[in-house]
């Protein structure tokens, strides 16, 4: 048993007060400790000569500190200080950095905790981001220790990887001197075992601690087929999120992701992910079959062009005779400048208070509505309203000679419904709405004014398209 470095108490070269036992590894414990001349909470990562049984495991911890002192990104904790203190029997080395707050992912599925797909992906991705960063350096900065204990969850819900001190030899030692909760050999890479630990490495460990927080499972106890993990066998995800669980995990490190980068754009490209819809409603409506009964044929008659592929869906509206509003507001501004024209001009003119007026504002104003309104005449005549679906956004926007006028609404967050909404008005009577809600926010599209059939229709083929991809 490896005897305690320090008590609950202890004040280490003169400043940092030890508060409690934080985590114990391969060969170094580490401590949350409180600087006393600053204030501020710290962890502090002690390894001691005597205990450790080869000089390689101190090189090993200086390196962590020097690697540790260059890096810089908000999910890595920031290097504070390195330093030795000399007993009479030992010497010991201390690395000293920021407290990440927090739970680890290990400890929270310990709770009982089990996240749904989604909430994986966002990790996955949080990860990938940090792992982008540290890979991209240069020379690359490979982790090798992507593991539930080394990712710590905020308050906030940022994931934080810590622990850059495990290498080769602290692998060996810790598979022969037992566990921990999951037990780290699961997330080796089957190269780091021959000391050819990469960057690919770090994508293996990371598919590994994903597959811990679906199935609460240490990988190497989940059922494999040929040598690999059965993803599907143990999991219930979407195929394309179970596709690329398997890449991550290839035990040929040809066959995994060529780059973090690599693999988080094709995690991102995922489309049931990227529209986040809460609570799979799409799923739901596809299994109840609403999905078939929304599905209309297009009106014989529409003027609506459509356009769907596998990954995007377009409708083009025509403005004339499908917004009549706008043709409406157009005479009525129309009016409005030959008004000021005919009658509100002369008049001011009459009693002299045109001349008080400067005459570049009166040119500005009635050129301003010249403009206005040749563009609303212009529009309703050949203008047209773009819904398009893609898998990262969706977009409703007025369109006029190919390019987007007035307010483009564009968004990549979460679609939480799309369908009908009957809303009764003040004077009892009820009105529907065609929409897509983005939360608590509506977005109407029927106040494009098409006919009830086109309508249905759009919604129909929104709902078949989503459920699709």
């Amino acid at each position: 048993m490896i005897e305690e470095l320090h008590q609950i108490g202890d004040i280490v070269s003169n400043r940092y007060k030890i508060i409690s036992v934080l985590g114990r590894g391969g060969m170094a414990t580490t401590y949350a400790a409180t600087d006393c001349d600053s204030n501020q909470s710290v962890a502090i990562k002690v390894l001691s000569l005597r205990q450790s049984s080869q000089w390689k495991a101190i090189e090993l911890f200086e390196r962590e500190a020097q690697v540790l002192a260059s890096l810089n990104h908000p999910q890595i904790p920031k290097y504070l200080d390195y330093f030795h203190v000399d007993l009479e029997s030992d010497r010991r080395f201390y690395l000293v950095q920021e407290l990440i707050e927090g739970e680890s992912l290990a400890a929270i599925a310990q709770n009982g905790v089990r996240l749904t797909e989604l909430e994986v992906k966002e990790i996955a991705i949080q990860i990938l981001n940090v792992l982008c960063y540290l890979h991209e350096l240069s020379p690359p900065v490979v982790h090798r220790d992507i593991k539930p204990q080394n990712l710590i969850r905020r308050p906030d819900g940022a994931i934080a990887l810590v622990d850059f001190g495990a290498v080769q030899d602290i692998y060996r030692n810790t598979i022969a001197g037992g566990s921990t909760f999951v037990g780290t050999y699961g997330y080796m890479a089957p190269e780091q075992f021959r000391g050819q630990a990469s960057c690919a490495s770090d994508l293996y460990g990371l598919g590994a601690t994903l597959l811990f927080l679906l199935t609460h499972r240490s990988p190497a106890e989940l059922p494999q087929n040929r040598m690999k993990i059965d993803v599907r066998a143990c999991t219930n995800v979407s195929p394309d999120f179970a596709n690329w669980l398997e890449q991550a995990i290839e035990p040929t490190t040809e066959d995994r992701f060529n780059s973090a980068r690599t693999a988080l754009e094709v995690l991102q490209n995922n489309s049931s992910f990227i529209y986040q819809l809460k609570n799979n409603y799409i799923a739901s409506l596809k299994a109840s079959g609403e999905v078939e009964k929304a599905r209309k044929l297009k009106p014989l008659d529409t003027r609506i062009q459509y356009e769907r592929t596998r990954d995007r869906l377009i409708f083009k509206i025509p403005s004339l005779g499908y917004r009549p509003l706008t043709w409406v507001f157009g005479v009525l501004a129309g009016g409005i400048y030959w008004g000021l024209d005919k009658f509100i001009l002369p008049y001011l003119n009459t009693f002299g208070l045109l001349s008080q007026i400067p005459l570049g504002f009166v040119a500005l104003m009635v050129g301003s509505m010249s403009l206005i309104c040749a563009l609303l005449f212009v529009y309703a005549l050949i203008g047209n309203v773009l819904i398009e679906v893609d898998r990262q956004t969706f977009r409703i926007a007025w369109h006029l000679f190919g390019i987007r006028i007035g307010r483009d609404r564009g968004y990549n967050s979460e679609i939480t419904r799309i369908g009908i909404e009957e809303i009764e008005t003040d004077n009892g009577q009820k009105s529907t709405h065609y929409a897509i809600w983005r939360g608590n926010t509506k977005h109407r599209f029927d106040s494009i004014l098409m006919e009830k059939e086109e309508m249905d229709w759009i919604l129909g083929e929104l709902l078949d398209f989503l459920s699709a991809i």
